[in-house]
């Protein structure tokens, strides 16, 4: 546990000026007051005893004189300082580090889009608030608290504001500009991104780190305290990456902790697919995530292009969170829903009927391209069951070619366009831009490399997710021989076994491909109902690729990156807020842009070719995280072997002090008058 930093109480004057005008104004005549000559009537006294006394009144009523010590005057000069300081409306800014350079880390994650109707010390809140909202006025507060200035103010040389999420930005470098600074905690959005907060730590350490400077020596020294700054961090600690956090010597942190909420269920997952024997139908699945300590029931809709066309009849029910081995798992439930008719394309939206206080999550978006069917060539098919296979598919038109008549083809620009190109136990010399799946030798794609054979293989893994595994398990799946490869990045291995890839998928603008390492006749596959199944879904898999961006929806933090036909122009972004944004394609009609920070449906629009007509593409972005939906704000961070304790943001709110001062100094005037009172009867 660290030594929490030294603390200090902060004030600051509303209205110094008035207070400094109001006190001089008044102060100044009462001395005065005291310093003038009383002019009284002649007496004649029996007694030189009451002589005395009148003498003495009257020295000290004759001007220029040095004034004694009278309780009054004390009386009325703190009775006046009290009120003029209740002018100046002194407020209370709370506790917190004094002096040095200050990193204000405020979290713009999804979490951080809950709603919160209390305050952290459990009072209602005027309206429903955001937590960051919240956050962004504690922040506000704790820049005035820092530089506010006056004696009571805690005088911090400078401070930063960094916002996080899946990425970090700076929003304002170090300055002593309260404006600035509160004109860049007003700037910082909402975003529906994952929370990380190393690369806002590095940010801030780029600034103030002085680990490797060299003195004149050329010696390294080591860095100052008074250069290490204090990170202040306005989170609900959801963070993914605290734990490999580790402080410096000398660093510290302050968690302002923000939110109460805990309330929460998210959909995590969304697919829609087209069946093969049914292509004109949608099948709709969805995965929802509960991170909840108590099961749940949740009601969930079906929109197609914004129009409601199904909800579930009864609530799904979805257990509660556990603990496995210190590891937080999510309560899940599966819901699938009756196929619908839509031939054409169409934006596939899950939600979750019941309110929570995260509804960022509670809905998930799908694209499915236009139903269509498929040309295919078989290339090589002098298998029986190949041929029989695929010519069996529901597609529109089926041909075969041997392997050499391809290559021919290729060569002269001949071949014509098919929507699969499937290779049966056959290797190409070359493939142009299309899509292909082969079985044994592998294709000729950069990338992958083939060092060999093995035999006796039994399918250890593979990504039943992925669509071509659709009702399509290996677990009995045997092979006698198959070919070694070695793929780079740019494959992905939706199944390996222990001597290397059994089937490999690779995406690329123009090029998708899925490779099968080994022939169907040397395993035990053939016999399988997941080996027709496989090959159905990967003809419709591979058929389907790139028409619209269908197969795989972003995530907050990636970016758009799509390959539209050559020669596209007039391409803009319509993003979900509603705005658009121009982009220019180059020369082979790729276009870049993002990352992306908001969830939604983003649609691409283009002209091509010498048609007018407009044309587009949707992107799904999807906040589909289930430990982002794990929105109950931690207590205390851990970072490596190091424990902070949160501050709840409404504890460092700011407290009228005028009221108490202007109460006090209403107590002092009575008091004189008391006291007053009491000498003129004596």
């Amino acid at each position: 546990m660290t030594a929490a930093p030294p603390t200090f109480l902060a004030v600051s004057w509303i209205t110094p000026l008035a207070g400094a005008i109001v006190g001089t104004s008044v102060l100044a005549p009462l001395v005065a007051l005291w310093f003038l000559k009383l002019r009284r009537r002649k007496r004649v006294i029996a007694s030189t005893l009451l002589w005395t006394r009148s003498l003495a009144d009257l020295r000290a009523n004759t001007p220029f004189q040095r004034l004694r010590f009278n309780l009054l005057l004390l009386l009325q000069i703190l009775a006046v300082a009290a009120i003029a300081l209740a002018i100046a409306q002194p407020e209370a800014e709370g506790l917190g580090s004094a002096g040095g350079r200050h990193v204000l880390m405020i979290d713009n994650s999804a979490s951080m889009s809950a709603i919160e109707t209390v305050d952290g010390a459990g009072a209602a809140l005027g309206e429903p608030t955001s937590r960051l909202a919240l956050a962004k006025d504690a922040a506000k507060a704790r820049v005035r608290e820092l530089l506010g200035g006056g004696w009571f103010s805690l005088g911090a040389s400078d401070v930063m504001v960094v916002s996080f999420g899946s990425r970090a930005e700076i929003k304002a470098p170090f300055t002593e500009s309260i404006g600035a600074l509160e004109a860049a905690i007003d700037a910082i959005g909402a975003t529906d991104g994952s929370t990380a907060i190393g690369d806002a730590v590095a940010l801030a350490r780029a600034f103030t780190d002085t680990q490797n400077r060299n003195d004149a020596r050329g010696e390294r020294t080591e860095a100052e305290s008074g250069d290490i700054p204090t990170i202040e961090l306005y989170s609900d600690g959801r963070i993914s990456d605290l734990g490999a956090l580790a402080l410096r010597d000398g660093e510290s942190i302050i968690y302002h902790r923000v939110g109460t909420a805990s309330d929460n269920a998210a959909v995590v997952a969304v697919s829609a697919e087209r069946a093969p024997d049914q292509p004109d139908k949608v099948q709709v699945f969805a995965s929802i995530a509960n991170p909840g300590p108590a099961p749940r029931k949740v009601s969930l809709q079906l929109a197609v292009n914004g129009a409601v066309r199904a909800i579930t009849p009864q609530p799904i029910e979805v257990p509660a969170a556990v603990e496995r081995d210190g590891v937080f798992v999510p309560g899940r439930s599966q819901a699938t829903f009756r196929p619908i008719e839509q031939p054409s394309d169409a934006s596939i939206e899950v939600a979750i009927v019941e309110d929570d206080s995260l509804r960022a999550d509670d809905a998930a978006l799908a694209v499915v391209a236009p139903s269509k069917r498929l040309s295919v060539l078989l290339v090589g098919g002098d298998g029986f069951v190949m041929r029989t296979l695929v010519s069996g598919l529901p597609i529109e038109r089926f041909e075969t070619t041997a392997i050499a008549a391809f290559d021919a083809a290729v060569a002269d620009g001949t071949l014509r366009p098919f929507d699969v190109v499937v290779f049966d136990g056959v290797q190409a010399k070359r493939l142009p831009p299309g899509r292909y799946l082969a079985f044994g030798p592998p294709p000729p794609l950069e990338g992958l490399s083939a060092f060999g054979s093995k035999s006796g293989v039994y399918a250890r893994f593979a990504r039943e997710e992925h669509p071509v595994f659709r009702m399509a398990a290996l677990d009995e799946l045997y092979v006698s021989k198959m070919t070694a490869v070695q793929p780079d990045r740019s494959f992905q291995v939706l199944a390996e076994a222990a001597e290397g890839p059994l089937v490999l998928a690779y995406d690329r603008a123009e090029m998708h491909a899925i490779y099968v390492t080994f022939d169907p006749l040397d395993s035990n596959w053939p016999f399988q109902r997941s080996f027709v199944n496989f090959t159905a879904n990967a003809v419709e898999y591979l058929g389907n690729a790139g028409d619209l961006i269908a197969t795989r929806g972003l995530v907050p933090g990636e970016a758009i990156a799509v390959r539209l036909p050559a020669g596209s122009r007039d391409v803009e972004l319509r993003i979900p807020n509603g705005k658009s944004v121009a982009l220019a394609p180059d020369a082979e009609g790729n276009i870049s842009w993002g990352p992306v920070e908001v969830a939604g449906l983003y649609r691409i629009e283009y002209s091509a070719g010498s048609s007018t007509a407009r044309q587009s593409r949707l992107v799904a972005v999807n906040v589909a995280n289930a430990d982002e939906a794990r929105i109950d704000p931690l207590p205390e961070l851990r970072l490596g072997n190091t424990s902070v304790q949160g501050i709840s943001v409404s504890a460092t709110r700011r407290g009228a002090l005028w009221p108490w001062v202007l109460a006090l100094g209403l107590l002092i005037v009575v008091l004189e008058w008391w006291y007053y009172q009491r000498q003129v009867r004596v």
